[in-house]
């Protein structure tokens, strides 16, 4: 077990090296798992050989595989639960589409924030808070679709039902492992556990 930790263990720091964390958490879980069910079932047939002195016989992978596939499923699930990639959007330099992607989503606001600088989303229930410069306002949308259109602004999500602009960041205030961005406006704007990693790796804390 603790050889099976450690190949898990290694397989991920190779994952953060060589796979980019844009990508689906449900991806990276099926890599994961790929890459790390032949080694540790390789290394349980290796073992119990020594240990019970047979020599290695083939026949018996089929089995192991079955009994060792279940094991690396749930190690595999926590790892990417506890370091999931939060949704983001990006400024990039031109695009006539990210433009009209930001104008589609101001155009969702009433007129008063279609032109105010935006802070920050939060998700209650089936509706969206926007937090801008001119205040806050409600509009019925889910968090991830206001993501995809965002694009054109640099943020992230910090919370499974958070959004935040990077540049609407004035602070980083952590106390006792929990980690909130304290921005424009008085917001305050948790940052769960499971994307503090992606969010250091990208610059943010």
């Amino acid at each position: 077990m603790i050889g099976g930790t450690f190949i898990a263990h290694g397989v991920s720091v190779l994952m953060d090296r060589i796979t980019p964390r844009r990508g689906s958490n449900l991806v990276r879980i099926v890599i994961h798992l790929a890459l790390i069910i032949v080694p540790i079932t390789a290394m349980v047939w290796a073992a119990n050989a020594v240990i019970n002195g047979a020599p290695l016989d083939l026949k018996y992978l089929p089995h192991l595989l079955g009994a060792v596939a279940p094991i690396c499923v749930a190690m595999t699930t926590l790892y990417c639960l506890a370091n999931r990639t939060p949704m983001q959007s990006h400024a990039h330099a031109v695009a006539d589409n990210v433009i009209a992607d930001a104008n589609v989503f101001r155009q969702r606001l009433p007129f008063k924030f279609r032109s105010a600088d935006i802070y920050a989303l939060s998700a209650e229930d089936h509706y969206l808070r926007v937090h801008t410069s001119a205040g806050q306002t409600l509009i019925l949308m889910r968090l991830y679709d206001a993501i995809r259109e965002l694009d054109g602004i640099e943020g992230s999500q910090t919370h499974r039902s958070w959004w935040v602009a990077k540049d609407a960041i004035e602070d980083v205030v952590k106390d006792n492992g929990r980690v909130t961005f304290r921005l424009k406006g008085e917001v305050s704007a948790p940052v769960s556990r499971s994307f503090q990693k992606a969010l250091k790796t990208d610059g943010w804390l």
